[in-house]
Parts: structure tokens; sequence; C-alpha cells
């Protein structure tokens, strides 16, 4: 049986997936989910997965949820050896840390900022700052390291790309940290054009957007 994305195309967690697909040469089904009509909350997708959240993968009956699981998963499975997520215990650990770090503290302090707004609150502007704050950690860390883990590119930059950019395209200015900005060029050198634009700009953009009109409208 083949592979089954279950995803939402202005998900972030969805598209650092098949991001990651795309860079070992992986395909899958894919299936939409609106989030947004409540497909997620479904019988149909709930008996896929009871925390109804995207993404979501099956592989031949087996289902796993949460982004970064998916990709470390798929790497394993699909690239063993792979430098995206090295076998090395220590420089995997290493790639961990950073996942654990992004999901734990970086997105989630995004999440903190955004979140509200989707469920009809108002945006709380010193979330945004505890971002900030994250993003120059991550800066004061890349002073010495090409990318966040080392020297080569790992499932963590991709993870922590993602999550930059869609802050940057919310209206979170971390243009200001050189030592990201740097890194962010190096990332998007590594990536098909085409999965840039796609799967980095034009949905952080398509999200932003959305978040905008939601947070700021009269």
């Amino acid at each position: 049986m083949p592979l089954n994305l279950y995803y939402h195309p202005l998900s972030p967690p969805s598209n650092v997936v098949r991001i990651v697909a795309k860079l070992i040469d992986t395909s899958f089904e894919e299936t939409e989910v609106s989030v947004v009509t409540g497909e997620h909350l479904k019988p149909e997708f709930l008996s896929i997965n009871p925390f109804h959240c995207v993404p979501t993968l099956v592989d031949d009956g087996y289902a796993l949820w949460e982004s970064r699981s998916i990709i470390t998963y798929l790497v394993d499975k699909f690239a063993p050896g792979h430098s995206l997520y090295p076998t090395d215990l220590q420089k995997r650990a290493t790639v961990n840390r950073w996942l654990y770090w992004d999901s734990g503290t970086f997105y989630a302090s995004l999440n903190a900022y955004f979140g509200p707004v989707f469920a009809g609150k108002p945006v709380k502007p010193e979330a945004a700052e505890v971002f900030k704050k994250n993003a120059s950690a991550l800066d004061e860390s890349l002073k010495s390291t090409k990318y966040v883990a080392g020297d080569e590119l790992s499932v963590a930059d991709i993870s922590i790309t993602v999550t930059i950019s869609v802050a940057s395209a919310m209206g979170i200015d971390t243009s200001e940290l050189k030592n990201v900005e740097k890194w962010l060029k190096q990332v998007e050198s590594d990536f098909d054009p085409s999965t840039w634009q796609t799967l980095v700009i034009d949905s952080a953009n398509g999200l932003g957007t959305y978040f905008k009109s939601k947070a700021f409208s009269s």
C-alpha cells in the first residue's frame, strides 16, 4: 500500500514533511484535510488520528502524527544513513535537540502569538517579543555553525526554517539577525527553487495573509 499524507497546504508542520519527502526523493499520496471547515474532526479522520491534527502519515495501516516524528521516520525508512538525520549517536542527538527546541520553544512561542487569533481572540504582541528573543538565541548559536546542528543540512534546519519563515510572513521582523539571515540563504540554496518557493515562501505568505485578515480586520 502507498504512503498517504493527510495535510493542509497552509499548515507549517505539513509542509516540513512535504519538503523532507522531496529531499529524500520519497513520494506519497496526499489527502488534503480542511481544518477550517472541520474535516479533521469527522469520524473518518478521527479513526485514523484521534488527536485530529495534521500532518498525519499512514504507512500501510500504521498512522503517525507530529511532523518531527514523521520526518525522522521517513529518513530512517527511505533514506537510512542520510545526512539529514545522521546515524552517528552524538550528531543525531544534536539534531534531535534542535527539533525538540523548535517544537517546545521556538514554534511554541510563535503559536502563542498566532494561535489565539485563530480561536477568535485578540493578538498578543508580547508573544511576538518572546519569539524574537528565541530567534536571537538561534542567531547567537549560528555564529559558530553553518547549520543549526553542525556543518550539514539536517531535518532540524528544515523545521526551523519553516517556523521562522511563517513568523516573517506574520509580520515578526527578525531581519536584524544577520547570522539567521545568512543561514536562511544557505538553506534556500540547498533546496530546489520550486520547492523553496512553493513549500516555504508561498505557504508562509498564505498563512500570514490569513492570520492578518483575522488579527487586524476592523
